[in-house]
């Protein structure tokens, strides 16, 4: 008798406290955004990337989305109606759903929406699906599974949390087309620049983008985090870590070569530097790997203006030979007085018993082989970059993609990252318009000023700069063929990018006006 007493009171207790958690558990009801929550949300494009800090809220967010789409609940944009089929992909099983996306979603979906109000009557663990009452589901994959798994039928929508790999990603995308459904992917950004920033991120960063939307959110951002526990629990964490960490960031954890090149500072627009100024080109060649051709152009004064591009692999040396003429014979170009090149082209091949230096003379260019001292280039590139001796126009647009990715080389894991530290060489990858640049850069004078400029120092240079390449004459410039390996046309004015083999581009004609060096406060 004792016994059965004490298992109704027990089977009482559990009872009570299930009501009590019930009724104190939080639901999609009673959520909350903050005002980057609220901006995801209200986000009507296809795609969204919301990336940010640690404890700052995108996964609640996301869920919470998922939530609003699998029960035709939205507040704030029009979704299909239910039936919904959705899709989330996480890390794994064992952390990502179970220590994760599974307490949040059940944590922020009402038991009302369930299989007569159960998880249990609603989840197939064989299956990894949850049906819900009004016939929606979800089903939960991983990154660990093949990507044959990720095959299947439509979808509404498919969230991603965390970084998928790209591979999945686009076969995921497939399951998409059919509904014309949505996707979104809520991430901290913790390996660093990859393939999302260059596909994703850059795309839809400043909004314009008619199919990706970019939130960025800060862990400060979370109004339930204090002001304090960012500082204390980031504290002595390397600034990349912290950067991708807190601020959601993407970094790169060898450390970028040249962090003091400022996009707003040395990037100017496009123009043709005056035909008495030095114009250089120079080259790396690749086959598989791109070529990389620049022209530069130095003012009297020594700064040097990298102003044209043409990049591109799977050409001949006679393919970009021809180029480069076509290039020389453009209406207000000429002919560089200097080409240089990496030494490396004087050896020759086996099949032919030539080497691409002979070919390209063969073929009417003419390079001199230049200093390969790696750690001299970018020690002299630093020297440019920092005391405003150098600019690139927007029209090189390899070039400044490189110069914000190039890094130095890391170890093949973070514990031998931790140990040993970095190479003290770069990264060999996405590095050709890098090193076409120092092949020209060696063979100058080392800047007097090689510390940061000051913004005062900036609007100085700024203005300096403006004088040199004050505009004259309008002119309107033939560039030919466009450059496939660009994959998009020299108007940066516009910013789009537009399909086809010609274009015009209005360039400006600029004269030399001279330089006054004693109001530049000793910069120069």
């Amino acid at each position: 008798m004792a016994k059965d007493i004490f298992s109704f009171q027990d089977m009482m207790g559990e009872l009570v406290s299930s009501l009590n958690n019930s009724l104190s558990r939080p639901s999609v009801k009673q959520y909350i955004p903050h005002q980057k929550q609220l901006k995801f949300h209200q986000s009507k494009k296809v795609g969204r990337l919301y990336i940010g800090g640690n404890r700052s809220g995108k996964t609640v967010g996301g869920i919470v989305e998922d939530v609003w789409w699998l029960t035709g609940t939205h507040p704030y944009i029009e979704t299909p109606p239910p039936p919904i089929r959705g899709r989330i992909v996480t890390v794994d099983f064992e952390n990502g759903w179970e220590l994760i996306i599974k307490p949040e979603l059940q944590r922020w979906l009402p038991a009302t929406e369930l299989v007569n109000g159960s998880w249990q009557d609603s989840w197939s663990e064989k299956y990894k699906v949850l049906t819900l009452a009004n016939g929606s589901r979800l089903d939960i994959m991983s990154y660990s599974q093949a990507t044959e798994k990720q095959a299947g039928t439509s979808r509404h929508f498919i969230h991603f949390d965390e970084e998928p790999p790209s591979v999945l990603f686009d076969e995921n995308m497939m399951r998409l087309m059919d509904t014309e459904g949505s996707w979104w992917i809520t991430m901290t950004p913790v390996e660093g620049a990859t393939w999302t920033m260059d596909r994703l991120y850059e795309k839809g960063l400043d909004g314009k983008h008619p199919h990706i939307d970019v939130i960025t959110v800060n862990t400060r951002d979370n109004p339930y985090i204090s002001d304090d526990a960012p500082n204390i629990y980031t504290e002595g964490m390397s600034e990349e870590s912290r950067k991708a960490r807190e601020e959601g960031e993407f970094v790169h954890h060898g450390g970028l070569i040249y962090k003091s090149f400022d996009y707003n500072f040395h990037v100017r627009d496009e123009f043709i530097p005056p035909l008495d100024w030095q114009w250089i080109r120079s080259c790396d060649h690749g086959y598989n790997n791109p070529t990389a051709w620049l022209y530069h152009a130095v003012a009297p004064d020594g700064t040097i203006f990298t102003f044209y591009e043409h990049y591109q692999s799977h050409w001949t040396v006679a393919e970009h030979a021809k180029r480069l003429h076509e290039i020389d014979s453009q209406q207000g170009f000429k002919k560089p007085e200097r080409t240089v090149g990496d030494p490396a082209i004087k050896q020759r091949t086996a099949e032919t018993g030539k080497s691409v230096h002979r070919l390209y003379l063969d073929n009417g260019i003419a390079i001199q082989t230049s200093n390969n001292d790696v750690k001299a280039g970018i020690d002299q590139g630093n020297n440019y970059i920092r005391s405003g001796k150098w600019f690139v126009t927007r029209n090189c647009r390899k070039f400044i993609w490189e110069m914000k990715r190039y890094r130095w080389k890391t170890r093949n894991n973070r514990k031998l990252q931790e140990m040993h530290g970095n190479y003290d060489e770069p990264h060999k990858k996405d590095d050709h318009a890098m090193d076409s640049w120092r092949y020209t850069l060696i063979n100058y004078p080392i800047p007097k000023r090689i510390d940061d400029l000051t913004a005062e120092q900036k609007r100085m240079v700024m203005a300096h700069v403006e004088s040199l390449i004050k505009p004259t004459t309008p002119t309107s410039i033939r560039f030919g063929r466009l450059d496939t390996g660009i994959k998009a046309p020299y108007d940066n004015r516009i910013g789009r990018e537009e399909a086809g083999n010609f274009l015009d581009t209005p360039l400006i004609r600029t004269e030399w006006s001279g330089i006054i060096d004693e109001h530049l406060g000793g910069i120069w």
